[in-house]
């Protein structure tokens, strides 16, 4: 009886020779094509079997901090002849460092294992960090790592949970090339996004397979015995550094409400090629438009922390999101977040603030229904000095500054017409 699995967990793959710090991926695929293509259609090369497809189906795998966009493939492992298949990265990788980073769904695994990811040299079938999943015979998943084609795999000896997001970094480490046969393959389990690489593996491998360049990544749909194995794969990226594959990751995202306006507070905990962030609005029912667009930090291992206040709305239900935009014009939206604005009860003219005040003030007015406004500032003797509004507002609460500059120190008044209401208070210049 098949026993089935459902697992969500990150990959990065990494390979590493300096300490050189990349800005850019080296290789991104999000299978953002139309469900029901075969894979082999947009530009992955099928050089093993002939049957069991790789298709492109409808949604995408997600994981907190993680980009996730487009669709995804799915790939079953079993008896009969099955479609492998390899795609080219944009350089080749000799020297330096590169991280392969995706998301896969395990449905069910063998307990016998077996890989469905791993790298290649430019010249052949000279497999190199092979990623493996098994059944340990107990209902747990394992994951295990070997160098090469024929190299024994180390597993992970503590039992995964089925059903449970993880992500792990894979790292093939070449070593200056004093053997020829030295390079590391390391694994990390659920690190943190937010920090550095660390320092410290769960997997290392010390296979001594013969070292090679890195100029293909390869998918897998090999045979498995006994049992079979079905996995999704979905956001695959390249890159020649940690922060290659860790994009920007929007730790939070809130909006809160003040009267008419919303203010929007977000954070990064890191950040790549982040040129910023659209402001994106919609009033229950309509589409989404930009509002406001915040410059981001470019290239960051940093938290950064962003605002950005939304004023003057008419009362309503609305809905904001982030639009994150790469330096390549790339982007991804962030969750989105509702607020409502509720219309008061009655007109109001508010007292205002600061009082004293040298030299300028805010006056706040409550509206509940859209009105011809005027608000009017006299002197003294009753003379009109100054129109801080002069038009038809909606319903809502309105802040107007006054500034006083070129005036004398004394009292001055205020006035509110609003269709039938009609207030006036008092306010103290100080100089």
């Amino acid at each position: 009886m098949k026993k089935l699995l459902h697992i969500i967990f990150t990959f990065t793959i990494l390979i590493v020779v300096t300490s050189t710090l990349s800005a850019q991926p080296n290789f991104v695929e999000q299978f953002d094509y139309t469900a029901g293509d075969s894979l082999r259609s947009h530009g992955w090369t099928p050089h093993s079997g002939s049957g069991s497809f790789i298709f492109i189906v409808s949604g995408s795998l997600t994981y907190p901090g993680y980009p996730s966009a487009g669709n995804s493939i799915d790939i079953t492992m079993g008896s009969g002849s099955r479609e492998d298949v390899n795609k080219d990265l944009t350089t080749i990788i000799t020297t330096g460092a590169a991280y392969v980073s995706f998301l896969v769904q395990v449905d069910s695994a063998s307990i016998g294992g077996t890989y469905f990811l791993h790298l290649n040299d430019t010249t052949g079938f000279n497999y190199r960090a092979r990623v493996f999943a098994r059944d340990d015979s107990a209902g747990n998943l394992r994951f295990g790592i070997s160098k090469g084609s024929s190299s024994a795999v180390n597993w992970t000896t503590s039992p995964l949970n089925y059903g449970q997001t993880y992500l792990l970094v894979l790292k093939y480490e070449i070593i200056t090339d004093v053997t020829g046969s030295d390079d590391l393959v390391k694994l990390y389990i659920n690190p943190d996004v937010t920090l550095p690489e660390p320092g410290s593996p769960d997997l290392v491998n010390t296979d001594t397979a013969t070292d090679t360049q890195i100029g293909f990544i390869f998918i897998r749909q090999g045979s498995v015995s006994p049992g079979e194995s079905f996995l999704t794969l979905d956001e695959i990226r390249v890159g020649t550094s940690w922060f290659d594959v860790v994009p920007v990751e929007l730790v939070s995202f809130n909006a809160s409400v003040n009267e008419n306006s919303v203010t929007l507070s977000w954070i990064t905990a890191t950040e790549l090629n982040n040129s910023g962030f659209e402001i994106e609005r919609t009033l229950l029912g309509s589409e989404f438009e930009k509002v406001g667009f915040v410059p981001g930090h470019g290239t960051s291992a940093e938290t950064h922390s962003y605002s950005f206040v939304d004023q003057s709305l008419a009362a309503g239900s609305y809905a904001y999101r982030l639009k994150q935009i790469d330096l390549d014009g790339t982007y991804e939206y962030s969750n989105i977040v509702n607020v409502e604005i509720i219309t008061p009860i009655e007109f109001e003219l508010s007292q205002n603030y600061p009082n004293p005040f040298n030299p300028s003030t805010t006056i706040k007015f409550s509206i509940p229904e859209g009105s011809q406004v005027s608000l009017k500032i006299y002197n003294s003797l009753g003379q009109e000095i100054k129109i801080l509004v002069n038009q038809f507002m909606e319903a809502g609460v309105h802040n107007v500054n006054f500034n006083a500059v070129g005036l004398n120190s004394g009292m001055y008044f205020y006035r509110l017409n609003a269709g039938e209401f009609t207030q006036v208070r008092k306010m103290t210049l100080i100089k």
